[in-house]
């Protein structure tokens, strides 16, 4: 008969972001976070709200921590040892009401992405990068659009605002407009938009030169940049919202403080 040593599951951990986090019963916390090396995972922390030594009061959202936990046999939850803030940057969002919204909004939008336990290094990075550039350079307008942009390219859902969807050409820059299709996941000209049967929304050049920019832009780099209009901003959502099953809770939140 095996012994309780071994069939004990073996600790394993990962840098990981908390995305969310909520209290359960008098002293644990369940938490959901992405972590670099096992995707999203949910998890169960006994005696989180009580144990500095183990968890620092690291287990909050937004947290960067090195996770430390046990796969449970039954259950979906795995069991949180510990989670120290090790060597990994710190995120400072709590100076400022617009960075938290931000902050959250990255958050959720990463999680409605991301499935569990698959494959999400990518993303894991995206936000790290991103919440840093958020911490130092402040929230924006552009920092959103850019980490819309590229976490929405992770997901497999890549948009192009270079090329016509119609007939492949380039899209002009020079005061051309052109129309963003939600379906086709990018923009037609003006001389496909007659053939084009799909509802599509006007883009001014400006909008298109920066979105179309933003999805290659260091995160640092887009945060200093303009943003693309009211009409970019409203061609990312009604895409965003084709491909999310829910509507992100952070994002009215984040809409009321986040001027541009």
């Amino acid at each position: 008969m095996a012994s309780a040593t071994e069939r004990m599951p073996a600790e394993e951990q990962s840098p990981a972001i908390v995305l969310r986090a909520r209290d359960y019963a008098e002293s644990d916390r369940i938490v959901t976070l992405l972590t670099r090396d096992f995707g999203k995972l949910g998890g169960i922390a006994k005696g989180a709200k009580a144990s500095r030594h183990r968890f620092e009061r690291k287990l909050e959202p937004l947290s960067h921590v090195n996770l430390h936990f046990r796969r449970r046999p039954h259950g979906e939850l795995v069991f949180i040892t510990r989670a120290e803030a090790a060597d990994l940057a710190q995120f400072t969002l709590d100076d400022d009401l617009a960075k938290i919204a931000l902050g959250s909004y990255m958050a959720e939008f990463c999680e409605a992405l991301a499935t569990e336990q698959a494959e999400a290094g990518e993303a894991y990075r995206l936000l790290a990068n991103a919440l840093e550039a958020l911490a130092h350079h402040g929230a924006s307008v552009a920092l959103r659009q850019a980490f819309e942009l590229r976490i929405l390219n992770w997901a497999g859902f890549g948009l192009d605002f270079g090329n016509c969807r119609g007939c492949n050409t380039a899209v002009s820059t020079d005061g051309d407009v052109a129309y963003f299709v939600v379906a086709r996941g990018g923009v037609i000209c003006a001389r496909c938009r007659p053939s084009v049967v799909d509802g599509a929304i006007r883009l001014g050049s400006q909008s298109v030169v920066s979105l179309a920019r933003f999805q290659s832009l260091g995160f640092a780099e887009a945060a200093a940049q303009s943003p693309a209009g009211r009409d970019g901003a409203v061609a990312l959502a009604r895409f965003i919202s084709s491909v999310l099953d829910r509507k992100l809770r952070s994002a009215e939140f984040l809409e009321s403080v986040l001027t541009s």
